[in-house]
């Protein structure tokens, strides 16, 4: 019974705080999954999934700034090629009424 119990105790999930996680994911991308996972004495397998994991977050995070960033170059495309209409016909304008003046 007492063999039972303490298998049970060992089998029983550890929770991690943010804090600790973000410490273990930097140790484990300096250092390698299965090292930080025997100095912190936890299962690669988690610290794995927990650097998979920042990861992705990352790569979301950056893929969603570079969609934003491309949907403000059009609109700003758009706006230049509106500002250098309106240019063109502001000097045409002033040519054509600076040239009344001269006859």
């Amino acid at each position: 019974m007492k063999q039972k119990n303490k298998e049970l105790e060992q089998r029983t999930r550890r929770r991690f705080d943010e804090g600790f996680k973000e410490q273990a994911i930097k140790l484990a991308n300096e250092i390698g999954v299965k090292e930080a996972a025997l100095k912190l004495g936890m299962g690669h397998q988690v610290l794995g999934t927990w650097v998979r994991a920042s990861n992705r977050k990352t790569s979301d995070a950056t893929y969603a700034e570079m969609l934003a960033m491309r949907e403000e170059n059009k609109k700003l495309k758009r706006e230049l090629e509106k500002e250098k209409k309106v240019t063109a016909i502001l000097r045409d304008a002033t040519i054509f009424f600076c040239q009344d003046k001269e006859k």
